[in-house]
């Protein structure tokens, strides 16, 4: 796991993203959902209602760690790293303040599904996916969102539940 997760810091937070995102980790172990899947913690420590977006975020990725295989978890790891810093840049651009620290491990995960257009169209796509961007990949975003919003109800972590349009 550890090999995977400096994988995946590596090529989202050095390089050509650097600039693009929220968050300036010094190294993988400073990401609390990172630290966590080297670590394998326990996910069942605190009562659901008392979670934060990065203890959920990390929850889902441990449920699925052992179900699938490395390269799909790691677009899972990119796809909750990627969302994570959406959310933080959503929350923050309307302070006055600069602020930097993360508001996803404060705040409850209600509000994530209310994030998905934004976090596909106005986050992802005009920063090329960030570099994902084969394009069974990108298909596979929008189904790893729909299974994360679909996931999120259906373990009490949010009371949206996600409508397709048919």
């Amino acid at each position: 796991m550890k090999e995977l997760t400096s994988e995946v810091y590596d090529f989202l937070y050095q390089g050509p993203y650097e600039g693009k995102l929220f968050s300036h980790p010094k190294n993988y172990e400073e990401n609390p959902i990172l630290k966590n899947l080297v670590k394998d913690s326990d996910v069942s420590s605190k009562p659901k209602n008392e979670k934060t977006c990065d203890e959920v975020f990390y929850e889902y990725l441990h449920t699925f760690k052992n179900k699938t295989n490395k390269k799909y978890f790691s677009l899972l790891v990119k796809f909750v790293l990627l969302f994570r810093e959406c959310y933080d840049i959503s929350k923050t651009k309307d302070s006055k303040e600069e602020v930097k620290k993360a508001v996803t491990d404060t705040i409850s995960p209600e509000g994530l599904p209310d994030l998905c257009n934004e976090f596909y169209g106005e986050f992802m796509e005009p920063n090329n996916f960030f570099g994902i961007d084969e394009p069974d990949e990108k298909n596979e975003i929008i189904e790893i969102i729909q299974h994360f919003c679909i996931w999120l109800f259906k373990n009490e972590y949010t009371k949206s539940k996600l409508s397709l349009a048919s």
